[in-house]
């Protein structure tokens, strides 16, 4: 079950369970992994994170899609970007 949890200057925490898919707004660019293993793609490119690794996304017109990997729970904290690029 996706669980999403925020606060004012905190970073949104997502938790995903197996078979689970997230789609990452625009506006959050920051991603540490705190548990699992993240499959991140964005523009046709793969990331994968482990637990403690920290990524900071490229600006794009498309969402990042998340998953997680080896049949774990994935546990995340995202953060959004301070100066967001509009188009």
């Amino acid at each position: 079950m996706l669980q999403i949890s925020s606060e004012c200057a905190a970073p949104d925490r997502i938790i995903l369970m197996e078979n689970e898919v997230y789609r990452l707004p625009q506006t959050h660019r920051e991603i540490q992994v705190l548990s699992g293993i993240a499959w991140i793609t964005l523009d046709q490119q793969d990331i994968i994170l482990q637990s403690s690794e920290k990524a900071s996304l490229p600006p794009s017109k498309n969402f990042a899609v998340i998953s997680a990997l080896n049949n774990m729970p994935l546990i995340m904290a995202v953060w959004q970007d301070k100066n967001p690029v509009r188009t």
